[in-house]
Order: structure tokens, then C-alpha cells, then sequence
């Protein structure tokens, strides 16, 4: 007795774990992109909060240099921001460090506001649940936590969707948006 093999557990478990390592690839490369676009909203908000701190041209080379390290999850920009203020502070600058401080404020705000946006889309993961495990991460795993809980969050939903979502019934076909059925 013969058996087919299109239908035949192990092909099914192949073709699933090749739609998995797909999804997780794009999903990696979605928080890549997610990344860069976090990280050109940083280079704009200390970029301006620069030049309005009095810095000149100076105000892009410190910008990139704070966004690169904001990229660090452990170590981020705060130290940055907290030792160019205290500096401020001892020359004798307030106006500089007021603008350090509401630069750095806008910076975190706008950051915890865009993150879980942003990074969700772009992992395919609802925002609510990249904030959550944003903040999950935070918790368990520290600063890294940041980064470690959308990227745990984004593996779960991947498998969660290739090996447990229930499948469409053989029968039913999808349509794109936007179309019509009886055509």
C-alpha cells in the first residue's frame, strides 16, 4: 500500500517550519527598519534640541553620537544627557541645561510613545502587545528587556500563527481588500 507524501505529516511539519524561519526573517528585518526609523526621529529631536541649546554645528555630530548610543539598550542616552547637564551646571550654563534636559525629555517621551508603534507594525505584532512586552522585558530582563521582549513577543506570535492558528477551511478562498467576490 502506497502512501502520499503531499499530505504526509513530516512535508506538512517541513512546509511549516519553512513559513516560520520566512515570517521570523521578515519580522527581524521589520525591527531592523523599526530601529532605523527610531533612530532618525532621535537624530532629528537632539538635533534641534542641540541647536536650540546654543551648539551650532556641533548639533549633528552630538546627535549621532546620542543616537548611536541610544541604540545600547543598557546603557542608552540618559548618562549622556545627565553628565552634559551636570557640565552645563558647572559652567555656569542653566539655559544649556534646561535645553539638555527638555531634549532628553522629549527624546524619551516621544520614544515610548513612537517604540511600540513603530516596532509592532514593522514586526507584525499589535502595539499594545510590543508595549507590553517592552515593559515585560524591562521587568525580567533589565535594560536589554527593552529590545528582548519584542523580539520574544515577535517569535511567539510567528509560531503561535504557523504551527497553532487554526487554517482556513480547504474550500474557502481569500481576497485581496478591495475586491469583489462575484466578479
Amino acid at each position: 500500500m502506497e502512501h502520499k507524501q503531499d499530505g504526509s505529516p513530516k512535508i506538512e511539519t517541513k512546509q511549516r517550519v519553512e513559513t516560520a524561519l520566512k515570517e521570523l526573517g521578515s519580522a527581524a528585518l521589520g525591527f531592523g527598519k523599526a530601529q532605523l526609523i527610531l533612530f532618525g526621529v532621535n537624530f532629528i529631536v537632539v538635533t534641534i534640541g542641540m541647536i536650540v541649546a546654543g551648539l551650532g554645528w556641533w548639533s549633528p555630530l552630538i546627535a549621532l553620537a546620542i543616537s548611536l548610543l541610544d541604540l545600547v539598550p543598557v546603557i542608552g542616552s540618559g548618562i549622556v544627557y545627565g553628565f552634559f547637564a551636570i557640565i552645563a551646571l558647572i559652567a555656569k550654563n542653566p539655559y544649556m541645561a534646561i535645553c539638555v534636559g527638555a531634549t532628553y525629555i522629549a527624546m524619551v517621551v516621544l520614544r515610548m510613545i513612537l517604540d511600540p508603534i513603530i516596532t509592532g507594525k514593522s514586526i507584525g505584532v499589535s502595539p499594545w502587545i510590543t508595549l507590553l512586552a517592552s515593559v515585560g522585558g524591562l521587568i525580567i530582563f533589565g535594560g536589554a528587556g527593552m529590545i528582548l521582549g519584542p523580539v520574544i513577543a515577535a517569535v511567539a506570535s510567528v509560531i503561535y500563527r504557523v504551527f497553532f492558528k487554526k487554517k482556513a477551511q480547504a474550500g474557502t478562498q481569500t481576497t485581496a481588500p478591495g475586491t469583489n467576490k462575484t466578479e
